[in-house]
């Protein structure tokens, strides 16, 4: 489909949505990016502008036998003919191809300054020369005789190669690095003559697997030397092209011409630099982090100079051997003395990024010479067959030379001559034209000789290219004999040494901290310092001094160790470690370093410290107990936070949950009782259940329900909690209180084992253990904050239950409903539950009762002075979700106003009496009240004239 863009008439602005066009343009900049910028092509190992560099200089005679051209002479001709970009990037790339410190077999032979591994750039081009080196010439060898396809460059007006011939494998030797969009490579160089051996042992065996290449590739093998440790780690990286190994400067602990012992550094990381890194060591003695660790360095100096590289570290007088090797081991584990080189090998192969394997990118390789052996071979086939054919007109016109001779004098032109030798002597075009051009010095003995001797050689050249082009076989030997000869040629010795044990490159932190007691203190705000316990010890040793700014004040105070592991916990149930060693060391009144600095990910905004442990060994048998705010609690074991990782996840929580509380105890203790303290002000304790250890990854166990929107701000360990008797009232405001009288009827008296039911009118109960509100203080707790969305009005009944497992529950409605649910139907409501279904929406509850006799009678009063009396048994036990069953039939303008449960075996009189409220009253004795069927109408026990009706019962 044809896309509607409208042009304008400029010809220089297309309107176009941008999510058409982003999809349109931005994938193919990115492809061209890849394939003409940044990925080297598998082929020749070359990136665009390298393989431009090499071939500009080869059209430009370069050559190692030639003088040395200007370098801006250079990067000019390659600029206007094959490479349109700025001339940094051109100068840039050949600066990288002439350095010996960074390309294992520099291609560009440089002559000035050229950059050096203290990071120093090169000089202007203006000022350096440059020409091909011998192994370049073989990169580009055969070229002239069309092995590989010329294209146009940029403009149409020069030819340049789509690849070089590449007479070895550059991809692997030199290697190559480079960021595309979306991806990238970094491949390391190796040495010359183990590519070639692998590359033969390749030829030979096409299914020889990664590890067996490795017997001649040991690893990669770096222009600077250095160490690589791991041999593990680099199968896997040539298996798949992807991985990292450990990379080491080559040092060792000398004594100097002092009489001191210093570290030697002869051989520095891959791209690093040296000066650079010098610079990071003298700045560590310096920094309050290291220091201590760093402090018997003495001086730290470059003696580097023609014969070679050399630092030197000099250690104090009283270093002994020992702690000279903790000191090399600390500086291993904390500079680029040793890091990782990754392992990204992205190559185009098919003209298509691809990550390679070492034995997919030496198949991509043979299989490309074999192109170029099968191109080269059928060139010089071709020219060998047409010199042999003019040779062979050659030694036949020898034989009748003076007819020839006479023939061409009676010829009018040399057109003429030539086609009177072919009709007379059968020679063929290009014989007549060669032997029109031969000179009469070739007529004599010796030169008939040489005719015939150059016709037996031809005939064995033929033959033998013949026989090259006939068989895969003798194309791969021809392959693996010019490698083998590259590789005697430009070959050169190892310089990486290979340590094959991944151990090695572990360095144990343990081994290189200075074991030193220390004081650690962090404030509220999270500024950490430590202080060694014999400065704190010469101090005042208040935390009142540290100047902490404004409003900050000590929240921690830790004894612990440089060798100990400091734990801190955080409010979202995250655990951040960090070494004794690492927190900076500073002056005991001096406040220290915020701790998001010392460790990456942590967030002080957002999260706050709960818990910090300094641990010295993991081993012992103790565990962490959790307490969460939703009232959770867990137990996992130390060791399960063994790890390299800065950051583990100590706990999971659910939403909104929150870690209040971490507790190291032994394994062996006996959790028995918690103490718990709310944000709304509640105080209690509670026993705690069996706790199992459990991983990490677990969520906390549920060690009490706490109701609403209340949530637990501290939980501990305690002892066994106190019983008491007491009385719940809830005020008018709605606001709980614990006296020691009940003062109003809504008030329940109980005790420390019970639990406390409150109903209200729309047919909801709220169960909350009684001992949770026993320490509530004198001003109470607010109701709503247990019950969010309660009306203060609505609170109906308030029942306390010490055994669920008997007795029922009574609700009556206003519109004469009844039900009655089994107790313990409420002994697993975790909070508010409802517990009264209505039918009308427009209904709700008079009363809730509770009773475990089992001769029960119910009574009922209604507003118009109707009364009913049955037996409970004539109601059904239902659920709490049921609407219950009527209890009385009542007309259309009665409601129910008055309920209550009368023990049936008790002979006692219930006198009751009624007034209205127009102020009439009436006593009735219950005895006197018939039972009657549930359900029906009722008896009138007062006079109730129609504006009036019942107020109050009593």
């Amino acid at each position: 489909m044809v896309k509607n863009t409208v042009i304008p008439k400029d010809n220089n602005i297309i309107k176009i949505p941008i999510e058409e066009a982003m999809p349109d343009n931005y994938l193919p900049y990115a492809v061209e990016v890849a394939k003409d910028r940044a990925l080297p092509d598998v082929r020749d190992g070359l990136k665009p502008v390298h393989r431009r560099i090499i071939y500009g200089s080869y059209m430009l005679k370069a050559f190692p036998d030639k003088p040395y051209y200007k370098s801006a002479r250079i990067v000019g001709d390659i600029l206007g003919k094959y490479h349109p970009h700025g001339d940094t990037s051109v100068y840039d790339a050949m600066v990288i191809l002439a350095q010996d410190f960074t390309t294992r077999m520099p291609i560009i032979d440089g002559h000035g300054n050229w950059g050096s591994q203290d990071g120093d750039s090169a000089a202007a081009m203006r000022y350096t020369e440059a020409r091909l080196t011998p192994i370049a010439m073989e990169m580009i060898r055969d070229i002239e005789k069309g092995v590989v396809n010329m294209v146009d460059n940029y403009s149409g007006s020069e030819k340049e190669p789509e690849v070089l011939p590449a007479r070895y494998p550059n991809l692997l030797v030199n290697g190559a690095f480079g960021i595309a969009v979306g991806l990238a490579t970094n491949i390391p160089p190796h040495n010359l003559r183990e590519v070639i051996d692998a590359t033969v042992a390749y030829i030979d065996n096409r299914d020889i697997t990664v590890e067996e290449l490795m017997n001649y590739i040991k690893g990669p093998d770096l222009p600077t030397g250095g160490i690589i440790i791991g041999k593990k780690s680099m199968i896997s990286a040539y298996e798949t092209g992807e991985g990292k190994v450990t990379l080491r400067a080559k040092t060792s602990i000398e004594k100097l011409d002092s009489g001191r012992l210093g570290i030697v550094i002869t051989e520095f990381p891959y791209r690093r630099s040296k000066a650079k890194l010098l610079q990071v060591i003298s700045e560590m003695t310096a920094d309050k982090r290291y220091a201590r660790a760093l402090e018997p360095i003495s001086d730290i100096r470059d003696e580097s100079d023609r014969s070679g590289i050399r630092a030197v570290i000099e250690f104090k007088k009283s270093t002994d051997m020992k702690l000279a090797q903790k000191i090399l081991k600390y500086l291993l584990k904390k500079t680029d003395l040793q890091c990782n080189i990754s392992f990204n090998m992205v190559a185009l192969g098919d003209g298509k990024p691809i990550t390679m394997g070492l034995k997919l990118i030496l198949k991509y390789y043979v299989e490309y010479q074999k192109e170029i052996i099968t191109k080269r071979t059928k060139r010089e086939l071709e020219e060998a067959k047409k010199r042999f054919h003019i040779v062979e007109g050659f030694i036949k016109a020898l034989g009748i030379m003076d007819e020839i001779i006479k023939t061409i004098r009676s010829s009018k032109s040399k057109k003429d001559a030539a086609s009177n030798l072919m009709e007379q002597f059968d020679f063929t075009y290009p014989q007549a034209e060669a032997i029109l051009e031969l000179m009469l010095y070739r007529l004599t003995g010796l030169e008939i000789d040489s005719f015939e001797k150059e016709h037996e050689k031809l005939l064995k050249v033929i033959k033998k290219l013949t026989k090259i082009l006939e068989s895969e076989k003798e194309i791969l030997k021809v392959i693996k004999k010019e490698l083998i000869e590259v590789g005697e040629k430009y070959g050169d010795d190892r310089r990486t040494a290979i340590v094959e044990e991944d151990e090695k490159a572990k360095i144990d932190v343990d081994e290189i901290i200075i074991d030193e007691d220390i004081v650690i203190t962090m404030s509220k705000e999270g500024y950490i310092k430590r202080t060694s316990l014999k400065s704190y010890n010469r101090s005042s040793g208040k935390v009142e001094d540290i100047e902490y700014r404004e409003g900050d004040f000590n929240e921690y105070f830790i004894n612990s160790s440089t060798k100990d592991t400091l734990m801190f916990f955080t409010d979202s149930g995250d655990m951040y470690r960090i070494r004794g060693m690492d927190i900076p060391e500073f002056k005991w009144k001096e406040k220290g370093e915020k701790l998001d600095n010392l460790i990456k990910g942590i967030d002080l905004e957002k999260n706050h410290i709960t818990a910090v442990y300094s641990i010295k060994d993991f081993n012992l048998q103790k565990d962490f107990v959790f307490f969460t705010s939703i009232g959770g609690i867990k137990r996992t074991g130390i060791e399960s936070f063994v790890t390299n990782y800065t950051k583990l996840m100590a706990l999971k929580l659910k939403n909104g949950e929150k870690l209040i509380g971490v507790e190291l105890v032994d394994r062996s203790a006996n959790v028995e009782f918690i103490k718990v303290e709310t944000k709304s002000g509640l105080e209690f304790t509670v026993r705690s259940p069996e706790i199992n250890l459990e991983d990490r990854n677990i969520v906390t166990t549920p060690l009490v329900t706490l109701q609403g929107e209340d949530f637990a701000v501290k939980m501990d360990f305690s002892t066994e909690p106190e019983y008491k008797e007491f009385y719940i009232n809830i005020n008018k405001s709605g606001i709980i209180k614990v006296l020691n009288s009940g003062k109003s009827s809504k008030s329940v008296f109980t005790n420390s084992s019970s639990y406390i039911l409150i109903f209200t009118l729309d047919g909801e109960v709220l169960s909350i253990p009684a001992f949770m509100l026993q320490n509530v203080d004198n001003s109470g707790i607010d109701i709503k904050v247990l019950m969010k969305n309660i009306d203060v009005g609505n609170i109906l009944k308030i029942i306390s239950v010490e055994d669920f497992d008997c007795g029922y529950v009574y609700f009556f409605t206003q519109y004469g409903m009844v039900k009655k649910t089994a107790l313990m139907e409420f002994k697993q409501i975790a909070g508010c539950s409802t517990a009264y279904k209505f039918k009308d929406k427009k209904d709700s509850l008079v009363n809730v009762e509770y009773s475990d006799k089992e001769e029960i009678e119910i009574f009922l009063i209604t507003e118009r002075g109707m009364g009913i009396k049955f037996k409970a048994n004539t109601v059904n036990t239902m659920g709490k979700l049921a609407a219950g069953v009527t209890a009385i039939s009542l007309k259309e303008d009665d409601k129910v106003a008055y309920c209550f449960l009368i023990d049936g075996n008790d002979s006692k009189d219930y006198k009751l009496n009624l007034i209205s409220e127009k102020g009439n009253k009436e006593q009735i004795n219950v005895k006197d009240v018939v039972l009657q069927n549930r359900a029906g109408r009722g008896k009138s026990i007062m006079l109730i004239v129609m504006d009036d009706k019942v107020k109050k019962v009593y």
